[in-house]
């Protein structure tokens, strides 16, 4: 495939479909407004910092400490056991020595230090959250708000959600400065990313794909896009003066790309007939994480169809005011949000 910046298009490859789109699309566009009053909901956010009850158990009576995890943790307790540190269920006769190995392991105890050293607290993130959670309850009444808690996990997860629980791995975001993730082999464009600011709206991107399940009835590179684009859509939403490309990962010159060649990838996406292509590889191409998408320039981000996704739905909501948050996040129709938005970048 040609350079986008060197791509001229034709227009011979267009399907009938797209170029009706094409040829009836209104050009204006405007950022959503993502103001929301929250002024008389009543939220408080508490983190429980799960990694420091942890570290600090008695090696000796690990066994005896069980029954106060369960009463503190429920099932987070479970979660962090089976799916973060893998090392099965707590009343397993060999829990206490696969604990023990665990927690007197000295990078993982090396690892706690640094993050008590970069985490003392958690109050500034708490109040983010406070607030990002109380536009969830202004946008979406009557659904659940999440216990939430931090755990480390020597660098298995970022965040993890499920029923009523969001999890937050502290240690994958000690900072890009740190000298644990090239140690661990990461990739720059990785690394970039694992660092405090970023926990904000990894929390409330992880919470949305949780409560908000992809549809993969059509399963191609529309659909993707679409729906990481409400994704996007909704972390902003709940945190308004958050910058795009935080929200995104991207870098300061990677949003300015983005920004400055909106209209050319769209119109390469588009004459090379990519939207609905359904191979893995061409999803993960476009969708997926990487340090730059491919088919583009090695200046574009990964993820920069993600993007354009999200400006999708910013002009699908523009252009169908009555169109509420909760109903566009429930909707997984993606070529209709397509058409309706009469995406012209």
């Amino acid at each position: 495939m040609r350079n986008i910046l060197k791509y001229l298009p034709t227009g011979r490859y267009l399907t009938a479909l797209l170029l009706w789109i094409v040829l009836t699309l209104n050009p204006s566009c405007r950022k959503a407004d993502y103001q929301t009053n929250i002024a008389d909901i009543e939220l408080e956010i508490e983190i429980k910092r799960f990694e420091q009850d942890l570290f600090m158990v008695n090696l000796d009576s690990i066994s005896q400490s069980v029954p106060g995890f369960y009463q503190r943790y429920g099932e987070f307790f479970d979660l962090y056991n089976y799916r973060i540190i893998n090392i099965g269920g707590a009343r397993q006769v060999t829990y206490p020595d696969y604990l023990r190995t665990f927690l007197t392991d000295y990078l993982n105890h090396e690892v706690y230090l640094e993050t008590m050293r970069v985490f003392p607290e958690l109050d500034y993130l708490e109040q983010i959250l406070t607030d990002a959670f109380k536009r969830y309850i202004h946008h979406f009444p009557g659904m659940e708000v999440p216990r939430i808690y931090s755990f480390i996990s020597r660098f298995n997860r970022s965040i993890v959600s499920a029923e009523g629980i969001l999890g937050i791995g502290l240690d994958n975001y000690l900072g890009a400065d740190s000298d644990y993730y090239p140690r661990l082999g990461l990739n720059q464009y990785q690394i970039l990313n694992m660092h405090p600011g970023k926990l904000p709206a990894d929390c409330l991107m992880g919470w949305a794909m949780t409560e908000f399940e992809y549809n993969d009835s059509v399963d191609n590179v529309l659909s993707n896009m679409i729906y990481l684009g409400k994704m996007a859509c909704f972390t902003k939403w709940m945190l308004p003066e958050e910058p795009d490309s935080l929200i995104m990962g991207f870098t300061r010159g990677q949003m300015t790309f983005c920004k400055n060649n909106e209209a050319k990838m769209w119109e390469y996406i588009v004459e090379n007939k990519i939207l609905f292509e359904t191979g893995r590889i061409s999803i993960q191409k476009y969708t997926g994480e990487g340090p730059f998408t491919s088919d583009f320039t090695p200046e574009s981000p990964a993820r920069a169809s993600v993007w354009l996704g999200w400006r999708i739905v910013e002009e699908y909501l523009r252009r169908n005011p009555e169109v509420k948050l909760k109903d566009l996040m429930t909707d997984d129709d993606y070529q209709k949000i397509l058409t309706l938005s009469k995406y012209n970048p």
